[in-house]
Parts: C-alpha cells; sequence; structure tokens
C-alpha cells in the first residue's frame, strides 16, 4: 500500500512572478523553481493557488519528504516570517500559518485549487482571508529568508531572538522619509502618550531580541565583550542607524549596547520611573538596528559553522 504523503500550504506570503495568470503547462514549469533546506530536511515549491481564473502565487512546503508533523510546520512558519521581520522590516496583522494538505489535490505538480484545500480542512473565516491574501517581497529578500530560516528553526535563541524583533517593529516602526521629516520639525518625541508607549514597548523588545542571543548584559564591560565575540558578534563594529545625519550616530557595538541598556532601565523597563519617559523614533530606530545586526551576525555564525 503506498503511503501517503502530506504538503503544507504557507499562508500569507506571495512571490512577484512575471507569469501573473499562466494558462499553459509551459508557463507554470518555467515561473517556478524548488527550494531545498537540507539541514532542516524541509523542500519548498512555489505553487499557484486557483480560485475561479485567478492565480494566486503561494509556497507549499514538505517535511522530511512528506510526514505529517504540524507542530514542525507552525515553527517553519514562524520562521519564515520572522526571517522576513529580520531581512526586509516587514510583519503582518495575522499569524503566518501552515495548512496541512494531501499530496494528491495538488494538480500538474503545481496548481492547488482553494476549493480542495477548504473541502480537506476545518478552515476558519481567519485562515481563508490569510490564503486569499499575501505580501510579496523582491526575489534577493526571499533569497536571503530560505538561507537564515534554518538557523531560526534550529535555535531556540534565534528563534526567540527574531520574534522579538518582530514584536518591535510592529509596534513602532519608522520609515526613512519620516526620519528626515522628524528632523527638520523637531517631531522625534511623540506627543501621543499612546505611542510614547508603543515606543517604550518596541524599546523594550529591541533589547529582549539582544538578550536572547548574548543573555542579559551585565555592567562588567570586559564578560559583554566576551559574550558578544562568543555568538559570532564583533563588539568593535561601528554599528547603528545613520541616516540624514541623525543622532545618535553609529558607534562602537559595545557602546551602543551599553547606552541602549542603560536608556531601557530607565525608561522602557518599569512603570513608575523617575526620569521623563522620552524615547524618540530616530533612538528606537537606531536601536533596532543594532538588534538587527547582532541576530544577523549571530546566524552568520550558526551558518558558517554548518558549512
Amino acid at each position: 500500500m503506498k503511503t501517503r504523503k502530506w504538503a503544507y500550504l504557507l499562508t500569507g506570503l506571495g512571490y512577484p512572478i512575471k507569469f501573473a495568470y499562466p494558462n499553459t503547462e509551459h508557463a507554470l514549469a518555467e515561473s517556478v523553481e524548488d527550494i531545498d533546506l537540507p539541514k532542516i530536511e524541509v523542500k519548498i515549491k512555489r505553487v499557484f493557488l486557483t480560485e475561479k481564473a485567478e492565480y494566486e502565487h503561494r509556497f507549499l512546503f514538505y517535511i522530511k519528504n512528506g510526514i505529517k508533523d504540524d507542530n514542525f510546520a507552525q515553527k517553519f512558519a514562524d520562521a519564515v516570517m520572522c526571517s522576513l521581520a529580520v531581512v526586509y522590516d516587514v510583519t503582518m496583522e495575522e499569524i503566518p500559518s501552515a495548512i496541512c494538505i494531501p499530496e494528491n489535490i495538488i494538480k500538474k505538480s503545481r496548481l492547488i485549487r482553494l476549493k480542495d484545500v477548504i473541502g480537506s480542512n476545518a478552515i476558519g473565516s481567519e485562515i481563508y482571508f490569510s490564503l486569499t491574501q499575501s505580501i510579496t517581497v523582491p526575489s534577493q529578500v526571499l533569497d536571503y529568508v530560505w538561507r537564515i530560516v534554518p538557523a531560526i528553526v534550529d535555535s531556540k535563541p534565534v528563534m526567540d531572538a527574531t520574534n522579538f524583533y518582530r514584536e518591535s517593529i510592529a509596534q513602532a516602526w519608522v520609515a526613512d522619509d519620516n526620519v528626515f521629516e522628524f528632523m527638520c520639525d523637531n517631531s522625534d518625541i511623540p506627543h501621543s502618550q499612546t505611542q510614547r508607549a508603543r515606543i517604550e514597548t518596541a524599546y523594550q523588545n529591541a533589547f529582549k531580541a539582544i538578550e536572547a542571543i548574548i543573555g542579559e548584559p551585565r555592567k562588567d564591560e570586559e564578560k559583554i565583550r566576551m559574550k558578544l565575540r562568543s555568538a559570532g558578534i564583533n563588539p568593535d563594529e561601528e554599528v547603528g542607524y545613520n541616516l540624514y545625519g541623525m543622532k545618535p550616530e553609529k558607534e562602537p557595538l559595545l557602546k551602543k549596547l551599553m547606552d541602549m541598556q542603560k536608556v531601557r532601565d530607565k525608561k522602557a523597563a518599569h512603570g513608575k520611573t523617575s526620569t521623563p519617559r522620552t524615547i524618540g523614533y530616530c533612538e528606537l530606530k537606531d536601536k533596532q538596528a543594532l538588534a538587527r545586526y547582532v541576530i544577523l551576525s549571530h546566524i552568520d555564525m550558526i551558518n558558517k559553522s554548518l558549512s
């Protein structure tokens, strides 16, 4: 008896392909490619989700050549979305899901009818919406995502760090053009109490992302330096966000981390403080850049050790 194979349809993520509405099998074959992630035994396939006459570009993945493992599938889906946050500063309101489907509903190896997916699962309205809606990112971003996803899946500290980073930018994030506007009209500190609270939460989560990688920083700079180096992070690298001459400027990572810890302790970590709660947009963006550098440097060390 032939063993049934299972696949998982990844919600929320599409792919920009020049064949918007392919109508021949030849066009389908040319416009997709497979991605193999042997370190975590996952194979990814670009597929077309169809409803009526329209096609939506989606990703399908197999675990260990077709086994059913819902927990791992959701972990992979989380890792993909966390990697998008770290690589591209993009996040989604809806939590990504991995919808388990039997392989036999896939037509011509690439076509999946939405009604077949719904027919094989008890899907609620929230999941249905996430199946029909998606974000797209440039192909070079996706290439980077597939390189770092295995490290996120395999390492709990990295999974935690990327989740904290994703939460940080979900709470508060500033586009480059807005940084220039804040500097021009001296509106870096928000007037809204709600927005000030969001910035504090985002700042705290950016700090937690760093803590997830190196542990809680102490006041002993030499010990912090050792922790950073053991995680594959250069403590003397000049990092931060530097655009339009904004403050704070790029500085050695160790100094910036120590400064961040002081601000976190005085302004963001507690409900009541003796210090005015004045974390600005530029300060937040600078420290989110610091957290991002720490995460990606550590992932790079992991990937080099496995190559």
